[in-house]
């Protein structure tokens, strides 16, 4: 398995332009290797994603930007962590609304 510091990595385009659509979705990763395995082929294949998807409207900046959580990382990645991952702190656990 190579980790993503094995790899020529291109950075995220973080800071686009804004569009006139989103599509935000977050995603838990199931135990198991299968389940990894499928997240790095999905990881592997987003770039071409992107760029496929994106030539039907050029005009539309198309951007793809993918975040991990800290568990999601170790099993995914391994090896040495980025230095400003750590678990997710929830905000506003309960219902009190506020």
């Amino acid at each position: 398995m190579t980790s993503p510091s094995d790899q020529n990595l291109e950075p995220q385009s973080v800071c686009s332009p804004i569009t006139s659509s989103a599509i935000f979705m977050v995603a838990t990763l199931a135990p198991g290797r299968d389940s990894a395995e499928a997240v790095r082929s999905w990881c592997a294949d987003i770039a071409g994603l992107v760029r496929s998807v994106g030539k039907r409207v050029p005009a539309g900046n198309l951007t793809c930007v993918a975040g991990f959580g800290s568990k999601a990382w170790d099993a995914l990645f391994g090896g040495p962590r980025p230095a400003a991952l750590h678990p997710f702190k929830e905000v506003g656990v309960g219902g009190g609304g506020g």
